[in-house]
């Protein structure tokens, strides 16, 4: 029998060999190949080798994956019902005080945060597996497991079933797609084959997301107290799909079809797409059809910052997560021997460390960029402190491992334009200070003015509270707009990913050089591979104190209720708010949309949000209508066989924020229409507040006030974009917001609006 959302069958041709390939074929769900014969049958019978056959898909997919030849792919491309062929591909992952930051404290009372709150949601990690035995994944005091849950706990190497306890409540793991893409012959798995994380990327994003208290944390004495994930007493299910050399897209489709069967209310994958039509994009396809099942899919935006259109994860229907700071700093400082102080960040420095009490000589190792190839032959660098220059995204912490192999006795690193204020510490294996590029010039100024220079370093520990006004928005974090709709803006929120304290596998060191014996217990790692679990955590308390909320409410919830503005700490009022905006680390500007979407969420105000914009099937039916999808296009997407009747443009989805491109507004008034639905328990009366620049453009809402009779009520309302009188000259970027002001009471419903001269103002920018 096909499942309610079978369409896609999956034929994927491995690349290891000349005559073979990896593709994916895409079939008609309304296709029966016999009566007579089951589908697993006439996969065997086509591919003519039981053995070739990887996975078979029975939900939300319909298929399986295999190895083929050429000859097999162009008789496939014949086959009745076959509707595309594309090629599987290899994703890569985008790689504690946060929850506190968040608001989220456990000591204070706060009506939708209690014992039991979010201990019915389960967040389902795609990721690099877990370490179980880690403290931060304790059940203690948890009840018994939900009883939606029907997932397993998959024993393999080093796991087994008393892995799995009533904070993990499954674990699976899925090799059969890498193996076949890698051969076995050449790249062998010598990790663990099981659920068991070897990498730790894994370990640490299901700590954040979901880890339960651990008193006495921290990385060496740095970020020390209490470590716990957003939603500590949500439940866990780990998908592992990821290996030494990546994660291939026939592994992960799989965990996704077990997450969605096994009743995971979340799904956390902080892992890349490429930038492709969504009816190409198979992530974009499985987590429709997650979305589809109720299912709130969270993923990381990626680290390719501070480059325009560098958002990964590009649909409407899963929350794109950028990364920001937090109010925590582990302060170092380099002593020159002029009596020049350079002020940096470190988290392998001790306070009381050696290299704070005598002048070693300074080498310049010069700049290093992705093509540059670590060379130390005739450079004397042993005893030495060794200054580095990374220009764009380098391994910093090989070449960290590599300075130490030569005997350099520290590191000072400068990470470019990637992090020009040096706010990232990374845990390298050698004592390293990271500096912002300002503060490099004035060490490269001194050692060519000095025959011999010399330097002393030392660490100032861990600043909380009053570090630094936050968050601000880390460079690295992939910027918008959406390339392939720019009415959809992306990212849609961001969320703490620098310098986060996480749980760390007992399997590798920090760093993750071989020549790393450190074995901690945590680990503090920075991306929006951190950032996505901080909003799947988010998501697991607001599902739990809401369980009816789909997925775009709690979506909606998070982004109308987030901040564009920094905090301070205030010795005399605590923490205080402020009215600085965030800004964009890369600039030293206020960030715009395309770098924080709607904002820094605010778990405890998305759990009362006043209004929300949902949104349903037809809604993203009549959405990719406007993309000019064929009826193909569209079976592709949502598994179902729609046909476009009622075809509107992208920007008129019901999306919690408005992008226009402003060559649509030079030809007349651009009218955008959006509805809300009130989640207050009683009537409200809502005013309409524009903010932003003036001049260049006029915004004005219709009608400017909403009257709600009780919940649940639905109103319209209509944004009219258009120039303002006079103006002749355009404004490559406005960007401004339409805020939903509750009469006599604390809802503020906050949406975002951007225009944007789209292929234009990219092309000012980069020229």
């Amino acid at each position: 029998m096909f499942h309610l959302l079978s369409g896609l069958i999956f034929f994927l041709l491995i690349n290891s060999c000349n005559s073979s390939n990896t593709f994916i074929a895409l079939l008609d769900p309304l296709f029966k190949p016999s009566p007579f014969l089951s589908h697993e049958l006439w996969y065997t019978s086509i591919v003519s080798s039981p053995s070739s056959i990887i996975h078979v898909y029975d939900a939300p997919i319909h298929g399986f994956s295999a190895t083929l030849t050429p000859d097999q792919v162009k008789s496939i491309r014949k086959l009745p019902g076959v509707l595309s062929l594309f090629r599987d591909r290899v994703l890569h992952l985008h790689t504690t005080r946060s929850p506190s930051f968040l608001g989220l404290e456990l000591e204070t009372p706060n009506p939708f945060i209690t014992n039991t709150s979010e201990s019915n949601s389960i967040i389902g990690i795609i990721d690099t597996g877990i370490w179980p035995e880690h403290p931060s994944f304790s059940d203690h005091n948890l009840g018994p497991i939900p009883a939606h849950w029907k997932g397993q706990c998959k024993i393999g190497f080093r796991f087994n079933h008393t892995n799995c306890n009533r904070k993990i409540i499954g674990a699976r793991f899925f090799s059969g797609g890498y193996e076949a893409w890698f051969s076995k012959s050449e790249t062998p798995i010598i990790e663990f084959r099981s659920p068991r994380d070897s990498d730790g990327h894994g370990t640490h994003v299901a700590s954040i997301a979901a880890g339960s208290p651990v008193p006495g944390s921290g990385f060496f004495g740095f970020a020390a107290g209490l470590a716990r994930g957003v939603a500590p007493r949500a439940r866990i299910s780990v998908y592992k799909v990821c290996w030494a050399s990546g994660c291939l897209l026939s592994d992960v489709c799989k965990a996704f079809e077990s997450a969605i069967s096994d009743g995971v209310d979340i799904i956390s994958l902080s892992l890349g797409s490429s930038r492709l039509p969504f009816y190409l994009d198979l992530l974009s396809i499985v987590s429709y059809r997650a979305f589809s099942h109720g299912i709130f899919v969270a993923v990381s935006a990626g680290n390719e910052g501070p480059e325009l259109a560098s958002v990964a994860n590009e649909p409407p229907w899963v929350t794109t997560v950028g990364a920001g700071t937090i109010d925590r700093d582990f302060p170092a400082t380099v002593h020159l021997k002029n009596n020049v102080s350079i002020h940096g960040t470190s988290i392998t420095l001790m306070e009381d460390d050696k290299l704070f009490f005598k002048y070693y000589p300074l080498h310049s190792f010069g700049k290093f960029n992705s093509s540059s190839k670590f060379n130390f032959s005739g450079q004397l660098i042993e005893g030495k402190i060794v200054f580095c220059q990374a220009e764009g995204h380098v391994a910093r912490l090989s070449l960290g491992a590599m300075l130490k192999r030569a005997r350099a006795i520290a590191m000072i690193v400068s990470h470019g334009n990637v992090d020009p204020n040096g706010i990232v510490s990374e845990p390298h294996v050698i004592p390293t200070i990271s500096i912002g590029v300002l503060e490099a010039k004035k060490i490269e100024n001194y050692i060519l003015s000095n025959k011999i220079p010399r330097a002393k370093v030392s660490s100032q520990g861990t600043i909380s509270m009053h570090a630094k006004p936050a968050p601000i928005v880390a460079s690295f974090s992939s910027r918008g707009p959406n390339s392939f709709v720019p009415g959809i803006l992306k990212p849609d929120i961001i969320a703490p990913g620098v310098n986060i304290l996480g749980a760390w596998t007992d399997a590798m060191g920090p760093s993750g050089m071989a020549l790393d014996h450190r074995r901690p217990s945590f680990n503090i790692m920075s991306g929006t591979s951190m950032a996505c679990p901080h909003v799947s955590g988010a998501a697991a308390l607001i599902k739990s104190n809401h369980p009816d909320w789909g997925p775009n409410v709690i979506k909606s919830a998070l982004m109308t209720t987030s901040t564009n503005r920094k905090h301070y700490y205030d010795r005399h009022k605590q923490n205080s708010g402020s009215l600085m905006l965030i800004s964009d680390e890369s600039t030293g500007n206020a960030a715009t949309p395309f770098d924080i979407g709607a904002g820094h969420m605010i778990p405890i105000k998305a759990m009362d949000p006043g209004l929300i914009f949902d949104l349903g099937d037809q809604d993203y039916v009549n959405f990719l209508c406007g993309l000019n999808y064929t009826k193909e296009q569209l079976q592709i997407v949502t598994g179902k066989k729609f046909h476009c009747s009622n075809e509107q443009d992208t920007w008129q989805l019901n999306y919690p924020a408005i992008a226009v491109e402003a060559e649509r507004v030079r030809h007349g008034p651009v009218v955008v229409t959006r509805k809300v639905e009130n989640v207050n328990k009683r009537s409200r009366i809502y005013k309409a507040k524009l903010v932003g620049p003036k001049g260049y453009y006029k915004i004005d809402v219709k009608p400017k006030r909403l009257k709600f009779s009780g919940v649940s009520e639905r109103l319209s309302f209509r944004v009219v974009v258009e120039k303002e009188n006079g103006m002749q000259k355009r404004k490559n970027l406005w960007f401004g917001a339409l805020v939903w002001r509750e009469k006599g009471g604390k809802h503020n419903v906050k949406c975002p609006i951007v225009i944007f001269c789209g292929k234009e103002y990219l092309n000012a920018l980069k020229n």
